[in-house]
């Protein structure tokens, strides 16, 4: 993992990142695996056995994977009170005689990375401005009136464009000729994955 996502990276206690193997439809006519593979980080230290282990992970099937970061850090606790509740309604319909619920608890640790994953479960409001086919001076364009009104974090080429990560800000004034789309809890592109 470059030294770039390193550092933007904060880690503590309570406060992990996701890394995750996506397989878009643009990108493939068949999947023959899943769609998402997660894995979470809780310190700097990982950030490389988890990229290894994702990219190992789809080595075993015939799609292209993106990977990606969350652009938020990740509250554990929230998250597992969330996944409590949600325990107790499984258990409560279960008790009703649903036989739906079952699978969930079979796979608690997949549904605790999505329930990880939500936006109630986030540490932060960090912004991600996807620009899509944009070009460096487009990029760069956005970044410096970005500048002029909170902080950016963080700068990624994708494969069809930019991410741009700031700090929160009020951005109903934000006034650009630069076209993006605004995540308030987004993703950040890493790399592809088993290239």
């Amino acid at each position: 993992m470059e030294s770039t996502l390193r550092e933007y990276c904060e880690f503590g206690p309570e406060r992990v990142y996701l890394l995750l193997a996506l397989a878009r439809s643009k990108e493939n006519d068949v999947l023959d695996g899943p769609s998402a593979i997660r894995t979470v980080v809780q310190d700097a230290d990982e950030l490389e056995p988890a990229v290894a282990e994702l990219d190992h992970a789809v080595s075993r099937f015939d799609a292209t994977y993106r990977l990606y970061l969350t652009a938020n850090a990740r509250n554990t606790q929230q998250a597992l009170f969330a996944l409590r509740r949600s325990m107790d309604d499984w258990l409560e319909a279960r008790l009703n005689g649903s036989t739906d619920v079952l699978r969930k608890f079979g796979r608690v640790d997949s549904e605790f990375k999505s329930t990880l994953q939500s936006d109630g479960c986030r540490d932060e409001t960090n912004f991600v401005f996807d620009l899509d086919d944009a070009t460096a001076a487009d990029a760069d364009a956005l970044a410096a009136t970005l500048r002029d009104r909170t902080t950016v974090h963080l700068r990624r080429e994708t494969p069809n464009g930019f991410h741009l990560v700031t700090a929160p800000f009020d951005y109903t004034r934000l006034s650009t000729d630069v076209e993006y789309e605004l995540k308030t809890d987004g993703l950040v592109f890493v790399s592809y994955l088993d290239d």
